[in-house]
């Protein structure tokens, strides 16, 4: 996953990014979805969306979910986007695969 993701960009490019999710998670709870399967399909794509967890999944089932309720094209174009930026640096994607620094190791002794 930590490949997929150039970088995790915070203040307001993350904080457009999270709007950007919330959006998202919005049009899949539009009326439209709720019947019969897609149920569950979108309310897992808005738990994974809110949270930020497993971004390019999460956009897969929103693009799944909203060209399945018939949606328009703009409207498909924003999972794509999500799925190109990444998740930002305000999403558990962040914190899981996000920067890390590396120290260096003690010489072992002897």
């Amino acid at each position: 996953m930590q490949r997929l993701f150039v970088m995790f960009p915070d203040r307001g490019p993350g904080l457009g990014l999270l709007w950007l999710r919330l959006c998202l998670a919005g049009a899949l709870c539009a009326p439209g979805l709720h019947d019969g399967g897609l149920v569950v399909l979108c309310a897992l794509g808005v738990a994974l969306l809110v949270l930020g967890w497993l971004t390019p999944l999460s956009a897969g089932l929103a693009c799944a979910g909203l060209w399945l309720q018939g949606a328009a094209l703009p409207l498909l174009a924003l999972p794509l986007a999500l799925l190109l930026l990444g998740p930002g640096a305000y999403s558990l994607d962040a914190r899981q695969f996000g920067r890390r620094r590396l120290g260096q190791r003690p010489p072992p002794n002897g």
